[in-house]
């Protein structure tokens, strides 16, 4: 057994290289550079790796739920002002009427009337004219809210619920597509006069 080894040793001896004084990266009690010269190396490197990476990962979901959280309370003060102002003085059902464009596909609804009993006269193109088979208004506690139904070819039943808001100047809410069995958030902004 001892002649082997002592063959293994001849047969594997190469030319003689000089030693370069290796980096050293020291985790307390921990040397890296001990653990590479007995072949530990590979073992506690790739558990130190991992450990950084769950760290990172954590940094950076971490930040990813602040920021939801500071979208969150931004949007939740948005609607608390939106409805504190509704409540505070009631916005006149008469700013619902002008031409309001979705930026999104550039549909255009035209109110032309608004009247007292909850009716409107408007028209929605896309960008030809497609039937508005009706037209409502409603306030709320929230503001005023529009309803429309479109029913033409390839609109069976279309409806847009939408809510006027004053300080944007804008109509937001959902579309809904029939035909998809799906809903969309949408808004619509006042078009220049």
């Amino acid at each position: 057994m001892v002649g082997l080894e002592n063959d293994f040793r001849v047969m594997n001896s190469g030319p003689s290289y000089p030693q370069l004084p290796q980096p050293r990266l020291s985790f307390g009690l921990l040397s890296v550079v001990a653990a590479e010269r007995r072949g530990w190396g590979p073992v506690l490197l790739t558990p130190l790796l991992l450990l950084a990476s769950l760290v990172l990962i954590g940094c950076s979901k971490q930040a990813s739920v602040s920021d939801a959280a500071s979208n969150a309370a931004t949007t939740a003060n948005v609607t608390a002002t939106t409805v504190t102002s509704a409540a505070r003085s009631p916005v006149s059902e008469k700013l619902l009427s002008g031409q309001w464009v979705r930026p999104d596909g550039g549909y255009v609804v035209e109110v032309r009337t608004v009247e007292a009993g909850g009716r409107l006269e408007a028209y929605y193109f896309n960008p030809r004219p497609i039937n508005v088979a009706r037209a409502d208004w409603r306030r709320a506690d929230d503001g005023l809210h529009v309803f429309l139904e479109l029913r033409d070819q390839n609109y069976p039943g279309a409806t847009y619920k939408l809510r006027y808001l004053p300080e944007q100047d804008r109509l937001v809410g959902e579309y809904f597509q029939p035909v998809y069995q799906q809903t969309f958030e949408v808004y619509f902004i006042r078009q220049s006069r």
